[in-house]
């Protein structure tokens, strides 16, 4: 070829493409991502297949759950389910719905849940260990159903959890000590099981503690812990129909917001402690039905929000304090 050829050709032959814009790049992606997006919402995400496994091990399916559709890409629009504006669930909140399954719910796959509550549903088995990797669980809620087993330790690797609520079921073991590690923990609810044991005096760590109720197991033995008188938010303390023994603990004159004390029942032996007169903000005090000693202390004059105070069926003597006049609130019956 000659060299006028070669450039004759080098002028007339087409010029190369234009290199792609940023434009083009940014449609390219856009494109891509839709496609990504519509591949991914076609396919059930894992929460969804996990709760609609769980669900359809049932012999019968709530109506009131009939919405929970394994054909939906997400669980968001379920009845009993609220999920993050990211798509993840965070809360599952079942309750009056007669499940009738075991609690075999993979909970390791919820790791945005922090409410979670299955109550007056009739689950029965126990209450996995996985429990312990749902990190982000302020409120756990599986009363009144038919668990059995013990009270997971793992629990306590739940640091926001601020909610127990595990009452009347069928629970054996000791409550394990393991709890005392949620130290936002505000609400302690296990009455009515079948635990055994004493109540950890680690217990004390639990400054956040507002309601502690472990009345109903039989088989709760020991004293009230010292260390309770350390958890200085506590309103509501329920220890009745135990067998806890010994004599109240003067730590808990510390507790100035508490309002309910309510160990009857129990084995209590001793004088009850003048340092009950410091709670200032006592409505109901209950220690009827034990073995308590000595006379009613004057101080008990100082609680001027007392409504009820129920002392019968005890070895009380000596004359009713004429200080128990400044009860106002005091009802006669």
């Amino acid at each position: 070829m000659s060299i006028l050829s070669s450039r004759q050709n080098l002028l007339f032959s087409p010029p190369p493409p234009p290199p792609p814009t940023s434009l083009s790049f940014f449609i390219l992606n856009t494109l891509l991502s839709a496609l990504l997006f519509a591949s991914a919402a076609a396919i059930p995400n894992h929460e969804a297949s996990v709760l609609f496994s769980w669900l359809h091990s049932s012999p019968s399916i709530p109506s009131s759950l009939s919405d929970w559709n394994s054909l939906d890409s997400t669980p968001c629009k379920w009845t009993s389910i609220t999920c993050s504006p990211q798509g993840f669930v965070t809360e599952i909140n079942i309750q009056s719905v007669p499940l009738q399954i075991p609690f075999s719910l993979n909970l390791s796959s919820f790791h945005f849940l922090s409410k979670l509550v299955i109550s007056y549903a009739n689950i029965t088995g126990t209450i996995p260990v996985d429990i312990g990797d749902c990190l982000s669980l302020k409120f756990f809620d599986l009363s009144s159903n038919s668990l059995v087993g013990t009270i997971p330790a793992s629990i306590g690797r739940l640091q926001n959890l601020e909610s127990l609520i595990l009452n009347s079921n069928q629970l054996t073991g000791k409550i394990p000590v393991e709890l005392c590690s949620c130290i936002r923990l505000k609400n302690l609810l296990l009455f009515d099981n079948r635990l055994g044991g004493y109540i950890p005096p680690e217990i004390g760590k639990l400054s956040s503690l507002e309601v502690l109720r472990a009345g109903g197991n039989k088989d709760i033995i020991g004293k009230v812990p010292d260390e309770l008188g350390d958890c200085g938010n506590l309103t509501f303390l329920g220890l009745a129909d135990t067998r806890i023994s010994g004599s109240l603990p003067v730590s808990l004159g510390k507790l100035s917001r508490l309002k309910t004390l309510s160990i009857y029942t129990t084995m209590l032996s001793g004088e009850i402690p003048p340092d009950l007169g410091n709670c200032s903000e006592l409505v109901n005090l209950f220690l009827y039905e034990n073995s308590l000693s000595g006379s009613i202390p004057p101080e008990i004059g100082r609680l001027r929000m007392l409504e009820q105070m129920m002392l019968w069926q005890n070895s009380l003597i000596g004359a009713i304090p004429e200080e128990i006049g400044n009860c106002t609130k005091l009802e006669n019956d």
